[in-house]
């Protein structure tokens, strides 16, 4: 049986985002589709009402998603991260440039990062970032590994594009406008966090533990590739809720957590009624949760590590707290990583 991780050693010491170049309101999306809502009588403010996305940010369409992940790393840098002291790069990406070379690779070159610095690609799907935190708090914790560099970045709009086009069709029922409807809520971004050793950073946030959970058995509920995403919407919400109520009880089992343990929650986000049944699922007090939906949509694998940038611009978060970054990935896989703050 897989022993879940606890840390001792490990810090995020650097962290930055990277919001997408144009703003899309719910309202705008549906007026590009409101001849296929009028044909099927849906109404409008449909997208608002069922989601509570009121917007998102998006890249220019011939914008590879390896360059928010860079644009995010540099904003990193400039902070002051020498990044001479990155020994590995994981990128986390739902999104491409290509099948190969790996996502990795090109994100490293664009950084001038030296060739000793290892590098590769980590999926699984929406997930992923929290995947890239805990292998690489492992590394350092077993001495194989510094600082990495953890990064993310998607730019939904070619997806969209395509998605708007697709239902534009005069033939389209109104069952495949609703699994297609998941994809109307994507949003861009990206996202740089460099994990390493707290005992060089004391104030930096540190990493306690982290438990995980699948259930592949849903892998069919939402399925995506270059060009579309189809989505069992219901069928992965009530999954999804399910794999993250037996995640939390891990985390209470192992770790002795509990609704009441975390400060802040940071996870990813779908919509409202995705965000909100997570919660009551776990117990979780609803003004715990940082919410970014409703202006930024749902960002995949960006989500957890931008909305904790955002926590901090904001000022929410504060020494002596203790943060949940949660979420769930299509596949279907849950992670839960506990975070004192010092």
């Amino acid at each position: 049986m897989r022993q879940e991780p606890r840390f001792s050693k490990t810090a995020i010491v650097a962290w930055a985002r990277d919001e997408g170049l144009d703003g899309l309101s719910s309202e705008a999306l549906e007026m590009a589709l409101a001849s296929v809502m009028e044909r099927l009588r849906l109404p409008k403010g449909l997208l608002a009402s069922m989601t509570g996305i009121k917007g998102r940010r998006l890249y220019p369409s011939d914008w590879p998603p390896s360059l928010a992940s860079i644009r995010a790393a540099e904003k990193l840098f400039d902070k002051g991260f020498d990044r001479n002291l990155i020994d590995t790069v994981y990128s986390t990406s739902v999104g491409r440039d290509f099948l190969e070379p790996s996502m990795a690779s090109s994100i490293q070159a664009a950084l001038g990062l030296g060739s000793e610095v290892k590098s590769l690609d980590l999926g699984s799907a929406c997930l992923g970032f929290i995947d890239g935190l805990e292998l690489a708090a492992l590394k350092i914790e077993s001495g194989h590994g510094q600082y990495a560099l953890v990064v993310a970045g998607e730019n939904s709009r070619p997806l969209l594009e395509n998605t708007i086009a697709r239902l534009l069709d005069p033939e389209l029922k109104v069952k495949d406008f609703f699994n297609n409807f998941a994809s109307l809520t994507l949003g861009s971004g990206g996202a740089a966090m460099v994990v390493g050793p707290a005992e060089k950073h004391p104030l930096a946030p540190r990493l306690i533990c982290c438990v995980s959970q699948s259930d592949p058995k849903g892998n069919h509920l939402c399925r995506g590739d270059f060009t579309s995403m189809t989505t069992d919407s219901t069928g992965l919400l009530e999954a999804g809720v399910a794999l993250a109520k037996n995640t939390f009880a891990k985390g209470l089992n192992l770790f002795k957590w509990s609704p009441e343990a975390f400060d802040l929650i940071v996870c990813h986000q779908v919509s409202e009624v995705n965000t909100k049944r997570f919660g009551q699922a776990l117990g979780l007090n609803p003004a715990s949760i940082i919410v970014t939906y409703p202006d930024y949509g749902n960002m995949g694998p960006v989500a957890v590590p931008f909305t904790f940038d955002l926590a901090y611009e904001k000022g929410l978060i504060s020494k002596g707290q203790r943060l949940g970054l949660m979420g769930i990935g299509s596949g279907l896989c849950c992670s839960m990583m506990e975070v004192l703050i010092p």
